[in-house]
């Protein structure tokens, strides 16, 4: 049951990939107008920012001394953050010239980055917590991807099967802006399930971590 709560909470990551992959460009692009290149240039912002803060998120929470251990405090933390980010991601205020809207793109992009960093670096350090076995390890991964790859797949049929319907307005389904919105909420919510039932379905293990020694301090 360990491998099935660990690998559960990497669904979080591939609703989040996914829609970030899939939806993102048509969205903002084509339905809400914002030039594709901008779009492009506030995803590619994101990134950038995203490569170099999750080297720090690691760091932290190797050095991080808690009775929850190393890694579960910053993985409870951030179920709810990154899963209400995700959804204002998809539900923008109405009225926001291209300046504005691109402004709300990059920085709820780096929002829902920097909480995903926050629950996916510590979760996937916490397979060598939780057997020091290289074969079981392997397998604690394969769990991991699995519910990765197919959680956002599954999320990505559900949006063109649900949410992304055509109706008298919006003849073409993929341009129905009040479909994302529901997915963006559909999302956030899976997504926080995802990381508590992870969470909660390993916090047993916790009484098992050994308690490791603080690196050196952080140094460029």
């Amino acid at each position: 049951m360990t491998k099935l709560f660990y690998g559960f909470g990497s669904i979080a990551y591939g609703v989040k990939d996914n829609g970030f992959s899939v939806f993102l460009l048509v969205y903002y692009n084509q339905v809400l107008g914002l030039p594709a290149k901008w779009v492009g240039f506030a995803a590619m912002i994101a990134l950038i920012l995203d490569a170099f803060l999750d080297p720090l998120v690691g760091y932290w929470s190797d050095n991080l001394r808690t009775r929850w251990g190393r890694r579960h405090p910053l993985m409870y933390a951030a179920a709810v953050p990154a899963g209400l980010s995700f959804a204002l991601l998809w539900n923008p205020p109405a009225g926001l010239d291209h300046q504005q809207l691109f402004f709300y793109l990059l920085v709820l992009a780096v929002i829902v980055r920097i909480f995903i960093s926050f629950y996916e670096i510590p979760s996937s350090a916490l397979v060598a917590e939780l057997t020091m076995d290289y074969d079981d390890r392997t397998s604690f991964l394969g769990y991991r991807y699995f519910f990765g790859w197919w959680g956002g797949l599954t999320m990505s049929l559900v949006a063109y099967r649900v949410f992304l319907q055509p109706d008298a307005t919006h003849p073409i389904g993929q341009l129905n802006p009040h479909g994302y919105a529901h997915y963006g909420i559909a999302g956030a919510v899976i997504m926080i399930a995802a990381i508590l039932v992870s969470a909660l379905g390993t916090h047993r293990e916790i009484k098992h971590f050994k308690v490791q020694p603080k690196r050196p301090p952080f140094n460029l």
